[in-house]
Order: structure tokens, then C-alpha cells, then sequence
């Protein structure tokens, strides 16, 4: 195991985590993604309205401060919340670390590290799903709802590896069986935020979201795409113009090009095309789309993420 992995989650990455929890959960008021609040009343924990007290109800909801300040008995409602699994989706294909520079394929760990750790904070079923590459997606790590467990969910992630294709749809099957929900747990359908730099995939995008959102009976699932990409991906400022000869970062496969102002900016325009093609992608489908530039500073995109995906109150 090399040094950089040894130093992914170091003692201060630890801190910003608690930090992130913290903030989450004075802003989720109890609202939460695992636990979808329903139109229907139960036996949840979040409090919905009164009604009065009818003989036969049970006791044990009865509001006894109201009572003692308006000796009037009200029972007391709740929200009843369906239960679903959060699945936390990270490509490993071989464009997350092109080269051999992981900072992206880090910044995309500490990514899920972090909404793995929120999201077992609130008490959500977790699972953390490697996908693409050499990786299956079927072999993930069952995180649960115990925070206590962080420690488990950050040597998976300290584990994995990136190389080789993404092969998004093959994979699609796989995360799609891992957030099935509790065997009649009404209208939940799971939650799924999907990690990835969406290279090479493009044209398999729409069909996979696609499969996500219908494959299973009991209903639509949230979708959440966190497009992880860094600076040279998209601006190409870095390269020095002339000869040069490009590689594939997934299949290897070269070409010689030579690189002048003229192409950067037919590159910079291409990558335009691309994004705005896979936000198009998520909307038409009725996922969430979350650009996630590795310049952008970590603890803004979690929470613009977990807003966004509805996991966190606006």
C-alpha cells in the first residue's frame, strides 16, 4: 500500500468528517434520505399533528404536557417513514486516475467517504458499491447505520484501485439489486449517488440512469450524479502546445497530435458539449445533476450534494 493511500484520511480528513456531520445534522431537521418522511401517519419518530383522544387509542401517544397545561387529552401523530438503502456509487476506471495522478480518483473517495459517514449518521442503511474497471459492483461493503463503522468504510475505499473500462451499464444491474428496498417497505425505492468523471460513458449514460429508475416494482428511486472532474480535464491548461502523443486512459490506445491554440479551444468547446450532454442526460431521466470540479472545496460540494439530492433540508 502506497504512501499516498496511507495519507487519503488522515487525522484532519477525519475532523472535516465530524465537522460535515455536525452541519448535516442541524440542517436535515430529521428529514433524511434513507428514511423517506410519508404523506401517510405511523409510528415514526418525527412528530405530525394531534387529534383528540377517542377511547381505545393508545395510551402511550397520549400528550401528557398538553394535558397537564390544558387538561385536554390529544394523541399525538407521527410521520410513518419508509425505509430504503443509500448506495454510494464510485467509478474505479482507469480515467478516474489517468497516468497514475489520483487526485481526482482521491478527491471521488473522500467524496463517498464523506456521504457514507453523513448518511450513516442519520441513520440511514448504507452500502458503498465499487463499480467499472476491475471492480464489481456486486462486491461492496455493507456499511449500516453505525457511524462507528467509518473506520471499515475507509479502508475499502483505501483498498481500491482504478484501472481499466467503466462499463457503466453492466454495472447498472448490480447497484440496482444492492438498493432494493426492505420487502414491503411501501413507496421507498433506495437512493443512489453515483460517483463518477462520466468519461467514456457518455452514450451509456441515459440508458443506465434509465435502468435505475425502473427497474424496481416499487417505485422510483432517487438518483444522484456527482460528475467528479478535474481542472485539466475540462480547461486543458496544463498541456505545452506542439507534438505530442496522447493515451487512452482506460484502453490504452494512442494517438499523435499536435496541439496548438486553435485545438485547445475545439477541446474546450467539445468538453462543454459533454457536460451539458450528461446533465441533460440526468434531467431527462429525473436524476440530479452535481458538478463536482476537484478545485471546488470539499465540505461546499457535500453539502451542495446532499441538498440537492434531497438528503439535507434546503
Amino acid at each position: 500500500m502506497n504512501t499516498e493511500s496511507d495519507n487519503l484520511f488522515d487525522v484532519d480528513f477525519l475532523a472535516r468528517l465530524e465537522r460535515l456531520h455536525l452541519i448535516a445534522k442541524r440542517m436535515s431537521s430529521g428529514s433524511v434520505g434513507g428514511a423517506r418522511r410519508s404523506r401517510r401517519l405511523g409510528d415514526g419518530l418525527e412528530f405530525a399533528d394531534h387529534r383528540d383522544y377517542a377511547p381505545g387509542d393508545d395510551t402511550r401517544f397520549i400528550d401528557w404536557p398538553y394535558y397537564a397545561r390544558m387538561e385536554k387529552l390529544l394523541i399525538r401523530l407521527f410521520h410513518e417513514h419508509s425505509e430504503s438503502t443509500v448506495v454510494t456509487a464510485l467509478d474505479c476506471s482507469g480515467s478516474m486516475a489517468p497516468g497514475g495522478d489520483t487526485v481526482k480518483f482521491d478527491y471521488a473517495r473522500r467524496t463517498a467517504a464523506a456521504l457514507t459517514y453523513v448518511a450513516m449518521g442519520a441513520l440511514d442503511r448504507v452500502v458503498l458499491a465499487a463499480f467499472g474497471g476491475r471492480m464489481d459492483a456486486g462486491d461492496a461493503f455493507h456499511a449500516g447505520r453505525n457511524r462507528g463503522r467509518i473506520m471499515g468504510v475507509l479502508d475499502y475505499l483505501r483498498g481500491l484501485s482504478a484501472g481499466g473500462l467503466t462499463n457503466m451499464v453492466p454495472s447498472i444491474k448490480s447497484l440496482s439489486q444492492l438498493a432494493r428496498g426492505r420487502p414491503g417497505g411501501g413507496d421507498s425505492a433506495g437512493t443512489i449517488l453515483l460517483i463518477s468523471d462520466l468519461l467514456d460513458c457518455a452514450d451509456d449514460l441515459d440508458a443506465a440512469l434509465g435502468q435505475l429508475q425502473t427497474s424496481d416494482l416499487a417505485g422510483r428511486r432517487d438518483v444522484t450524479v456527482i460528475h467528479v472532474f478535474s481542472p485539466d480535464d475540462a480547461r486543458a491548461e496544463t498541456l505545452e502546445k506542439g507534438p505530442m502523443m496522447l493515451q487512452h486512459a482506460e484502453s490504452d490506445r494512442r494517438m499523435s497530435l499536435w496541439l496548438t491554440d486553435e485545438v485547445l479551444e475545439a477541446y474546450r468547446r467539445t468538453w462543454g458539449k459533454f457536460q451539458n450532454r450528461c446533465r441533460s442526460a440526468c434531467l431527462s431521466r429525473g436524476a440530479t445533476y452535481v458538478s463536482a470540479c476537484t478545485d471546488t472545496p470539499f465540505e461546499q460540494l457535500i453539502l451542495t450534494t446532499l441538498k440537492r439530492a434531497g438528503v439535507l433540508a434546503p
